[in-house]
């Protein structure tokens, strides 16, 4: 059973010389191909921002975040034919690191980076181009992401536009990673 320590996993920017000597393999081509050549020019073009999970000195996980907007079809309390979103734009977690719910923990990382960034700018939901798999929505869906009800579950789709309301009452209260799990914390599966 592989068990990792909380308090050692951290999330940091990356820039061109941490991109330029990873080594990483989630095991999708795609989401490798993104971080290892791709991640270059999306950052020096401003595209998007691509944080690191790194345990104990080892890349574990990365994702990328940019602006975005959706439309949303639920009733809220102003009613706006768009809304203010951060956009998950790729999320992978290296296949040595599978099945310790590190995914889960970067979405409440990014959930408290965009609860923090709303003191500052506008910002009301996390916005997600899921994989259409079971497996991919049922993981964002356990994260309070609901789809799109324009798209929802389009057969032929290559991905499921979802959302989360970071506003919303019923969402788990989510703190900053760092404060979340203090060091010493354990996860083990």
């Amino acid at each position: 059973m592989k068990k990792i320590e909380l308090g050692r996993l951290n999330i940091i920017k990356a820039n061109d010389e941490l991109l330029s000597n990873l080594d990483f393999d989630c095991g999708d081509e795609d989401l490798n191909e993104f971080l290892l050549k791709d991640s270059f020019k999306n950052i020096k073009n401003k595209l998007c921002t691509i944080f690191l999970c790194v345990y104990q000195s080892q890349v574990v996980g990365f994702f990328s975040l940019s602006a975005d907007s959706i439309k949303v079809n639920d009733k809220l309390v102003v009613n706006y034919p768009d809304y203010p979103a951060i956009k998950i734009g790729r999320l992978a977690v290296s296949k040595n690191f599978h099945n310790l719910h590190i995914r889960s923990l970067m979405i409440s990382w990014i959930v408290g980076f965009c609860r923090n960034l709303g003191d500052e700018i506008g910002v009301r939901f996390i916005s997600v181009d899921a994989y259409n798999n079971e497996k991919t929505i049922k993981f964002y869906e356990n994260n309070f992401f609901v789809e799109l009800e324009s798209v929802m579950k389009k057969k032929g789709r290559r991905n499921i536009p979802m959302y989360r309301d970071i506003c919303e009452k019923f969402n788990i209260i989510v703190q900053e990673f760092s404060g979340f799990f203090k060091p010493g914390d354990e996860l083990h599966f």
